[in-house]
């Protein structure tokens, strides 16, 4: 090698270590502390990304930035995602985070009870997925969808089956990732528990449908009441107790007349419903129409499906709530009445002595 080409590589080597030595956070822009979020979209080139990290003030120069990404050797492995730094990061270390797809994670709980388009505006007020990739998702569950969860009933939506729990998704994650990580959760926690009453039914009774539980319900219809009960019950230990009830109607053919079918037909919840609401012609309305609405209400949690497979025992056709969530069970209509009147009159009391 002659001393031309020794220069130039020195020079070479002198340049490219240079970059490192900025990459590596010589110059880095404004005061240490703040946190920034930034979203790098899918297939984004080096470029872009460049250009979305100065304009938030993340990295001082995109030229800098892009020869320290083409010295680092990472130039193909930048990953997209959503992205937490801090004010102040080193060159290298937003280099190393995005080429490692070390992306930001939200951890966020679903509470029991939810309906399907709660669940879809929370994942949306959360930026984890479009509302309205959700719901068209929820109301329309792709071939694809199905074929990998089975349990979920041919031509139903996916009322009910996204599982309540606590998840971490990284940030915009998607609809479809979401509804899939949640359908999983269901099939681990109460597909599983649905499966194991089947098989004990089958075991004691060898004649018993397919799928079909000691109740005498199906695994859909399991699921069904088990959002009623998730939506009627406040106290843990009630749930068996509410479970029964409803069980007992269905046995004797009565009407659930459940309120919380109702609420799931009107634009918006209501404290207390009207004479009205319980006239709104719909299959959903269990004071007008016999046995159990065509889908479930919400998406039930593993205490109120337990509740249905494993119901408390007793003769009770009634309750009627209390004003501290409570409630009071009744074998007759005639107790019931009476215990209407109680709660009542002692709701009555109760404002008065607040006055």
């Amino acid at each position: 090698m002659g001393l031309g080409a020794m220069a130039l590589a020195a020079i070479a080597l002198a340049a490219s270590g240079l970059a490192l030595l900025l990459a590596s956070g010589w110059f880095v822009p404004g005061p240490r502390g703040e946190r920034v979020v930034v979203s790098i979209p899918d297939r984004t080139p080096a470029s872009q990304i460049a250009a979305i990290l100065h304009r938030e003030g993340l990295i001082s120069s995109e030229r800098l930035f892009k020869v320290a990404v083409r010295a680092s050797g990472k130039a193909s492995t930048l990953k997209s995602g959503q992205y937490e730094f801090v004010r102040g990061d080193t060159m290298a270390s937003i280099i190393d985070r995005i080429s490692s797809g070390k992306v930001m994670t939200i951890k966020i709980t679903v509470p029991e009870g939810m309906t399907a388009k709660q669940v879809a505006k929370l994942m949306g007020d959360r930026g984890l997925a479009s509302e309205d990739d959700m719901i068209t998702l929820i109301d329309k569950p792709p071939e694809q969808v199905r074929a990998d969860f089975p349990f979920v009933h041919e031509g139903a939506s996916l009322e009910g089956y996204l599982f309540p729990d606590t998840y971490e998704f990284a940030g915009g994650v998607g609809a479809m990732k979401v509804i899939r990580a949640m359908l999983r959760r269901f099939e681990n926690a109460a597909q599983a528990a649905l499966d194991a009453a089947a098989v004990a039914a089958t075991a004691d009774e060898p004649k018993a449908a397919g799928g079909q539980l000691p109740n005498g319900l199906t695994q859909r219809e399991a699921l069904i009441l088990a959002s009623i009960v998730e939506r009627e019950a406040r106290i843990e230990s009630e749930r068996p107790i509410i479970a029964r009830v409803f069980l007992n109607r269905l046995e004797r053919s009565m009407p659930l007349q459940s309120c919380a079918t109702v609420q799931y037909i009107l634009p918006a919840t209501k404290e207390r419903l009207l004479n009205d609401d319980l006239e709104i012609e719909s299959p959903y309305n269990t004071y007008l129409v016999a046995g159990l609405p065509p889908g479930p209400i919400c998406s039930p949690g593993l205490a109120s499906i337990r509740a249905v497979l494993e119901p408390e025992p007793g003769h009770y056709l009634y309750f009627v709530a209390s004003s501290d969530g409570s409630h009071v069970f009744s074998r007759t209509y005639n107790e019931h009445l009476q215990a209407k009147a109680r709660i009542e009159r002692q709701a009555r009391l109760g404002g008065q002595a607040g006055r």
